[in-house]
């Protein structure tokens, strides 16, 4: 059975998530859509639809399931899963989910990647991030946490250019749009009109049933990259792409994935990619992950493309690319001395172990 896609709208406060929302959900296409938001009141439904629902599950004339969280969004999932099983609310192909303007979507990442409950029922599928324009630059210099939202995004969206004045208009959004991909050179960057078309029509992506790979990863933005060193917290920011030309042992790359979520935690924003593994030369594994917790590696059926490198794309805090680089390197030494130590214990001759 297909699990359900989980987007999540983040944003930091007063850059227009809400109205984005608001627009998306005027949208026909996006009937087979739950939506789950803080409050119903940020989104202006009318009183006769919140009246007419339980106090936290509405339907909207849209036919979109929208959906107010009581405890946390973990909660909020698997409950309206047990709506949607015993038909209780309209069977949503896929799930929205609007955090606060304060949040960190790192423990939302973290919960769908790794939650059982969650995994076997739904898929983390993108993030999209408004940014305003008017206050961008300022909120980004001051605001970790929006730094933090940004960082992790999959789709930028940038808002309010209307309220720009006409004669620097375009000064300002490319001097903000050099910033956002300083700090995200992968993120798709758009308006909300195109944006809102995009989520509308995008299919989703699941590494357990295929898909566009490279839409997923955009290795390319990353590679060859200079950290950017400007702005208080996004010169924090580390944004880079690790790729190996040889096939890297199962062994190995498990120390490395247990390496980064303990020694890195919640400095390792995000992490992405494909991997070249030794023991599976035709089954590359897919694995991604958000501060201290990662995704056990999911293993493809065949190579997405002609390209059969190992690719990882990281976004950190603070963590500099050759940091990554010994930490695989150290991986990969303590592995081949473990099968060598292996090897020679099983009695075979030294030399033959060598």
């Amino acid at each position: 059975m297909s699990r359900i896609p989980v987007s999540i709208l983040s944003g930091f406060l007063g850059s227009g998530k809400t109205t984005l929302l608001n627009r998306l959900l005027r949208q026909p296409g996006m009937s087979d859509t739950a939506v789950i938001v803080n409050e119903f009141g940020e989104i202006g439904l009318d009183h006769e639809l919140v009246e007419a629902g339980d106090g936290s599950v509405v339907l909207l004339p849209n036919g979109c399931v929208c959906c107010a969280v009581r405890g946390s969004f973990v909660q909020a999932l698997d409950d309206l899963h047990q709506r949607r099983a015993r038909g209780a609310v309209t069977r949503f192909a896929r799930v929205v989910i609007e955090t606060s303007g304060l949040a960190d979507p790192g423990p939302l990442i973290q919960a769908l990647l790794a939650e059982p409950s969650l995994r076997a029922r739904f898929v983390f599928d993108e993030v999209t991030v408004t940014v305003d324009v008017v206050n961008g630059m300022a909120t980004l210099d001051t605001h970790l946490e929006a730094v933090r939202q940004l960082a992790v995004a999959d789709r930028i969206v940038l808002t309010k250019q209307d309220m720009l004045p006409e004669d620097a208009a375009e000064a300002t959004v490319a001097e903000l749009t050099r910033m956002l991909r300083q700090v995200n050179p992968g993120a798709t960057l758009g308006t909300a009109a195109a944006a809102i078309d995009e989520i509308v029509r995008a299919a989703p992506f699941d590494p357990e049933q295929g898909g566009d790979i490279g839409r997923w990863l955009r290795d390319t933005a990353y590679r060859g990259r200079q950290a950017c060193r400007h702005g208080r917290h996004s010169g924090r920011v580390r944004s880079f792409c690790v790729v190996r030309d040889e096939a890297i042992d199962e062994g190995a790359l498990a120390l490395f994935l247990s390496g980064l979520g303990k020694y890195l935690g919640p400095r390792m924003l995000r992490l992405k990619g494909i991997v070249h593994v030794a023991q599976r030369p035709d089954r590359p594994a897919v694995v991604q992950g958000a501060q201290a917790l990662l995704h056990e590696p999911v293993w493809l059926e065949r190579w997405p493309g002609p390209e059969r490198r190992t690719r990882l794309v990281f976004i950190t805090l603070d963590i500099e690319q050759d940091e990554i680089e010994d930490m695989l390197g150290l991986m990969e030494r303590m592995q081949a001395r473990a099968l060598l130590a292996r090897a020679r214990a099983s009695g075979w001759p030294a030399q033959a172990a060598a």
